[in-house]
């Protein structure tokens, strides 16, 4: 369906219909802060320099290091380097003048199911050009990657190890649970306590039911401009507060693929969030509870926030000022939402130093529970001052897409 011309200053105005939903809740995060080593980029440069000058062994190791900050590289024309990435376990090994990065995906037994999975592998998890490929050897079946020492260029190698574990990671307990392969390789992920799994299932269940609330409203309003917020919030919530994984994990980032992309048709996009909602709110809790854990990363997961991004989020560009128009005009929900999308965003997907952590959970805690005007005041205010007390002044703003000719609205 078409979309609809920007919506009139007539409609501007918040709905006078009450709303079952009057608040939402921001709650601190059962998911463990991730206390990573900051990368020394030096050494990343170094490597380079090493390989231009032919000395490949030496870029290689100095690559290492700089993923890998915390971990003691062994030397490779020695022993090989393993580490966990998630539930993957990555094996790094030298032979023959080449380097093999690999990390096992599944074990395939001998029925119908296991042609299945190895369909998906080959259909959804190998590409044309990507740099490492699903490869089996026996009945095990792995993503691998190999090069020649004189073909690595180091950017390459940064490109497989961020890439090619996050796979392994994401799609291996997905494989066992659909398919019923096993997975004799994966890295056990430390279960919550009962005083935690209490914790995450009161927020699950607060979660997507607050959500279901929202669609509601989402439907009702037919703003496109709204279901963006509604969407980040759907996925970067959980993403924050809990430490998810498993099959639960990629339903959840499939469908969101799906509804948090802003070139997809908005029909669609509000089918596959209200399809998402429902499904969440059926997982059994059995279901749930195997699928929270708090898993060990040897490489930074999360994005690097930076002074600039904050800025651009939060700072006085066309995104708060369209934000603060809202304000004004009485549209205290829809400011409210997207302040705290913003917020999730920056807490699920970047790692932070300490400081700046903190100051976005308090900005949060002050919005939680709290009815969506106070929210709005609450959470305006705080995004002004973190941006002058921790972004970095003078950069471009963000521009986000439809802020410039006012709302969307999408059709039935």
């Amino acid at each position: 369906c078409a979309l609809h011309p920007p919506l009139q200053d007539s409609a501007l105005a918040e709905p006078s219909n009450p709303m079952s939903i009057t608040s939402i809740l921001c709650p601190p995060p059962i998911r463990k802060r991730l206390t990573v080593a900051p990368r020394d980029y030096a050494r990343r440069d170094r490597a380079v320099e090493l390989y231009e000058a032919g000395d490949y062994l030496a870029a290689i190791h100095e690559t290492l290091a700089y993923l890998l900050p915390a971990i003691a590289i062994p030397d490779l024309a020695q022993a090989p380097l393993c580490f966990v990435q998630g539930s993957a376990r990555v094996r790094v090994r030298l032979a023959d003048d080449k380097l093999s990065i690999t990390t096992a995906l599944m074990a395939l037994k001998p029925d119908g199911q296991s042609t299945a999975a190895l369909r998906y592998a080959l259909s959804r998890l190998s590409a044309t050009g990507q740099l490492f490929q699903p490869r089996l050897q026996g009945e095990t079946l792995s993503l691998e990657f190999c090069d020649r020492l004189s073909l690595l260029h180091p950017l390459k190698l940064v490109e497989v190890l961020q890439r090619l574990p996050t796979e392994a990671d994401s799609n291996d307990a997905w494989l066992q649970h659909r398919f019923g392969v096993d997975s004799p390789d994966r890295e056990p992920v430390a279960a919550l306590d009962d005083d935690e799994f209490a914790r995450a299932q009161a927020i699950w269940n607060a979660h997507w039911s607050a959500m279901d609330e929202l669609m509601l409203e989402s439907r009702r309003r037919r703003s496109v401009r709204f279901l963006d917020a509604l969407g980040s919030c759907a996925a970067n919530q959980i993403r924050y507060t809990l430490p998810l994984h498993g099959h639960v994990r990629a339903d959840l980032n499939e469908a969101a693929d799906t509804f948090t992309d802003k070139d997809e048709n908005p029909n669609k996009r509000d089918a596959a969030l209200s399809k998402c909602i429902k499904e969440m709110r059926q997982v059994p809790m059995d279901t749930l509870r195997q699928c929270l854990g708090h898993a060990s990363y040897a490489i930074n997961p999360l994005h690097e926030g930076t002074p600039s991004l904050l800025t651009s989020m939060l700072g006085a560009g066309q995104r708060m000022q369209s934000t603060g128009e809202m304000r004004a005009a009485g549209r205290y929900l829809e400011a409210a939402l997207e302040l705290i999308a913003d917020y999730l965003y920056l807490l699920a997907d970047h790692t932070w130093p300490e400081d700046v952590d903190a100051a976005l959970r308090a900005g949060l805690e002050l919005a939680s529970g709290k009815p969506w005007r106070e929210a709005a005041d609450a959470l305006w205010n705080h995004a002004n001052q973190t941006a002058r007390v921790y972004g970095s002044h003078g950069e471009r703003e963000r521009d986000e897409d439809g802020d410039e000719d006012g709302e969307v609205a999408y059709g039935e």
